[in-house]
């Protein structure tokens, strides 16, 4: 009987308090507490979500990348996809922006280019958003 009871007060438990037990929720970092989210550091820079937009931060919680994209990615070999409406382009760790947001997808350099996809046609362009064969 007493196994019995302690079963169904585990499942109790369990079903009351099942929202709060396994969910993982975005936490207000409270060393920066204006942004919803801040992502880890990386080369000095973290991701950070203000008011559904996005960009990156400094150690000190300065905008380097003005928290102005509906999606960013961390940087590789100095840069970052960003991404506009349905767009993607490219900035730099300084916040420069780069490539523009105006392709479908941009796959990661290797060397000095980086296939990307606009249109329904694939190609090459080099850091400066140019076409390259």
């Amino acid at each position: 009987m007493k196994l019995v009871i302690r079963i169904l007060f585990i499942c109790f438990f369990f079903f009351f308090n099942s929202h709060n037990c396994f969910s993982q929720k975005e936490k207000k970092n409270s060393k920066y507490p204006k942004y919803d989210y801040v992502g880890s550091f990386n080369n000095g820079l973290a991701k950070a979500k203000y008011n559904k937009k996005w960009g990156f931060i400094d150690t000190l919680g300065v905008e380097i990348v003005p928290i102005i994209y509906h999606e960013v990615t961390n940087f590789n070999d100095g840069l970052a996809k960003v991404r506009v409406n349905e767009k993607w382009g490219m900035v730099d760790v300084n916040g420069t922006v780069i490539i523009k947001p105006t392709f479908d997808w941009i796959y990661d350099f290797e060397g000095d280019k980086a296939k990307v996809l606009l249109n329904d046609q694939t190609y090459f362009m080099n850091r400066k958003g140019q076409r390259v064969e």
